[in-house]
């Protein structure tokens, strides 16, 4: 569909003698038009018409776009330009083809080393312990002048220490990248792990220019950290400590919003909550409320010994959700006064909406993770919809405002495995990692709606095509399948991370719902999934660079890239489970169409050219 069949049925207005044009109508009637163009192509095509329709797509008719294909991926306050639509449609399809990259992360090259502000070009990671570090992942984005100029910042925990990674883009693909790392001087791997770990943004309450993390540790140490950022002069981390008693920290969850407090919960011990209010400039900071959960009984009357609190995660400003079990009820969401936290209007939910099941028996489970839905228009929302992960591997959306428990429920048929992290990706998908097989699982929550499709500008792809359907929900293998990777010298592949070849994906992260990098920990490793296509000429410029396809294929330029890349392998979640397996660099472009069919055109969503499926397989 061209931009012009999309109005035609708006001039259709006789204006005296003549049929109206365009540009007579009033500029309401062009916003509402614009909102029907189904591609930014259309709407790049409209702008080329004369210099009145080109200034109004430029001011109104991109953002009318993205908000009208992207309801969900866009909080309202970005900025949205042509730029942020070329980001948008292009993930779309990387999305929809199942098209990304994946490589291992880790601290190298400018590395910048706390306490005491010391420069290193290698990192080391943990050893020592008879398995690896279960990473904790928080990352954010903050965007510049505009689109394409952005900063990322990356934490994760290694053991007992802490890797921040800080990456600037300035369009172009082009990045600027520094580490840097802190461990306490006295940590013992092992006993002083950290168990919970949140990135705060620069907020002006926060007093200063540093960068800001809590960490809290199973010894119970709960700290917030001030790390210098570029200052040579300044070497010091300044901490505040938060009051816990001596007791481990087992969650916690952060709320940070504009012009708000700073709010953190955390379960400490079995079944301590606690609410404090951050704050960077006070020494030591108490809880504001806190309370203990009341275990369950047992038939025999006396309290369940294996009852405690397992996960921690605001909903909203005004509530807090707290995964309890093992419980017929492990769901319990209690509401935050101005006073703090209260157990009066506790709402308590269960897995099921027939407590006695088809069996007639109470069933009880644990819930690892709760993660609330973003709004229509991609803000925080109020809270009242979330997904929750158990242990029986079954994710649920809830609905405070039903009187039913459980509203939706999405199951592996082929896996039960817990769930023990959920990303979701607006209102479109959800990424999923559960406790075995290094599975993280692709669930798609439009039900089958699309806002967008890419292929509404393409043309019938020529017959006699063997590429497979990329429809449907999946599951992918984060560890690579490539034997030739693990010879390479890769640090994660040493025989002291032999067992992260059998890991829980333990966290998922994204810097935002629009940026096409995904974080997944699985034991000893950080994993990066970026959804672009290999291939692609013409990748989105604010975050990639083009793959040179008329340049370097010896591989002179990029085989140190092409080493890095990862062969995954997945199967979808239906009755034939089929397994498919990336190609490597160079094998993609080898079984790649010659150069001038790139431009070939689709008819139905196709799988990216590095997936080949069983009779593809061998030398």
């Amino acid at each position: 569909m061209t931009w012009k069949s999309a109005v035609a049925p708006y001039l259709r207005v006789v204006m005296g003698n003549r049929y109206a044009t365009f540009t007579d109508l009033p500029p309401e009637l062009w916003d509402h038009i614009a909102t029907y163009l189904p591609t930014a192509s259309a709407v790049s095509a409209l702008s080329r018409t004369n210099k009145s329709l080109y200034a109004f797509v430029e001011k109104d008719a991109w953002k009318s776009f993205a908000r009208t294909h992207f309801p969900t991926l866009c909080a309202p306050d970005v900025p949205l330009s042509k730029h942020a639509a070329r980001t948008l449609t292009s993930l779309s399809k990387a999305w929809d083809r199942r098209a990304f990259i994946a490589t291992y992360v880790e601290p190298s090259h400018d590395i910048t080393v706390f306490p005491g502000s010391k420069k290193a070009t290698t990192w080391e990671s943990p050893h020592g312990q008879t398995i690896g570090f279960t990473p904790l992942i928080d990352v954010y984005e903050d965007i510049e002048e505009n689109w394409q100029h952005r900063t990322e910042t990356l934490a994760f925990s290694a053991g007992a220490q802490i890797c921040i990674r800080h990456t600037t883009r300035g369009g172009g693909g082009g990045s600027d990248v520094k580490w840097a790392t802190y461990r306490p001087l006295a940590a013992r791997e092992g006993q002083d792990d950290i168990t919970t770990m949140h990135l705060l943004r620069p907020d002006d309450s926060l007093g200063d220019q540093r960068q800001h993390v809590i960490t809290g540790t199973a010894r119970g140490d709960l700290r917030l950290l001030g790390m210098p950022l570029d200052d040579p002069y300044d070497q010091d981390v300044r901490t505040t400590y938060f009051a816990t008693q001596g007791m481990p920290v087992r969650s916690s969850s952060l709320l940070q919003e504009q012009s708000q407090p700073t709010l953190l919960a955390t379960n400490l011990g079995d079944s301590r909550i606690a609410l404090y209010n951050v704050d960077s400039e006070q020494s030591k900071i108490c809880a504001s409320s806190q309370f203990d959960l009341k275990p369950i009984l047992r038939p025999d009357g006396n309290p369940s010994p294996n009852h405690r609190a397992w996960s921690t995660n605001f909903l909203s400003r005004t509530s807090l959700a707290i995964g309890a079990g093992p419980s017929e009820k492990p769901i319990h969401v209690y509401p935050i006064t101005e006073s703090g936290l209260s157990r009066e209007g506790v709402r308590k939910l269960g897995l099921q909406n027939d407590p006695d099941g088809l069996d007639g028996k109470r069933s009880t489970s644990n819930v690892y993770t709760m993660v609330p839905l973003c709004a229509d228009n991609g803000a925080s929302g109020s809270g009242n919809v979330f997904l929750s992960g158990a242990y029986d591997g079954v994710v649920r959306l809830h609905d405070l405002r039903s009187n039913r428990d459980v509203e939706q429920a999405y199951v592996d048929p082929a896996d039960d495995s817990a769930v023990y992290t959920i990303l979701p990706r607006g209102q479109e998908k959800m990424l999923v990692g559960s406790s075995r097989h290094n599975l993280c699982k692709v669930f798609d929550l439009r039900l089958g709606a699309r806002c967008y499709n890419y292929l509404d500008i393409t043309q019938p792809r020529p017959g006699g095509s063997s590429a497979e359907s990329a429809d449907g929900d999946y599951n992918i293998f984060l560890r690579s399948s490539s034997p030739a990777f693990t010879v390479r010298g890769s640090r994660w592949n040493r025989n002291d991370h032999a067992r992260a070849l059998e890991s829980s994906v333990y966290s998922l992260a994204s810097p935002s719902a629009h940026s096409p990098y995904i974080y997944a920990g699985v034991e000893s490793a950080i994993m990066s999934l970026s959804f672009t296509e290999l291939l692609d000429r013409h990748p989105d410029p604010a975050y990639f660079q083009p793959w040179p396809a008329n340049k370097s294929q010896n591989g002179n330029d990029h085989g140190a890239d092409g080493k890095l890349v990862l062969n995954l392998a997945m199967y979808d979640q239906d009755s034939n489970m089929n397994l498919k397996v990336q190609r490597g660099y160079w094998e993609t472009w080898r079984a790649a169409a010659p150069k001038g069919e790139f431009g070939v055109r689709e008819q139905q969503i196709r799988l990216d050219e590095r997936w080949r499926g069983p009779n593809s397989f061998g030398p």
